[in-house]
């Protein structure tokens, strides 16, 4: 049985594009390409038959690292003219980054190899 079902990585990838168009209309698109850039390599991951974990695990990791250590991605506040949109993706990205981090940690267990 396989460790990571095919839904989860869909799911994973979905966020990473939702959160991609939130940083995009926030205008932090330096940090939206590098999500675009994460959803594409997801995407590669869901079009084979059967999972590279090792590449999944990479990816893992390399999002993880967006969100630990001196990384601005914690702390960017979105920008808007419009002072109730700008509050409105501010939020968005709020619950959006919480998602990623609770699928990143689901992701990341189900990656680990248990010896009895």
């Amino acid at each position: 049985m396989q460790k990571i079902e095919k839904w989860r990585v869909k799911e994973f990838a979905l966020i990473l594009n939702e959160l991609a168009l939130l940083l995009k209309a926030g205008n932090t698109r330096d940090w939206a390409n590098v999500f675009f850039h994460f959803h594409d390599e997801s995407q590669k991951i869901i079009s084979k038959d059967k999972f590279d974990l090792d590449s999944l695990s990479k990816l893992v990791k390399n999002i993880k690292n967006c969100f630990f250590g001196n990384s601005s991605f914690t702390n960017i506040v979105l920008r808007h003219e419009n002072s109730e949109e700008k509050a409105r993706i501010n939020q968005s990205l709020y619950l959006t980054r919480a998602r990623l981090l609770k699928i990143l940690m689901d992701l990341e267990g189900r990656l680990v190899d248990y010896i009895n």
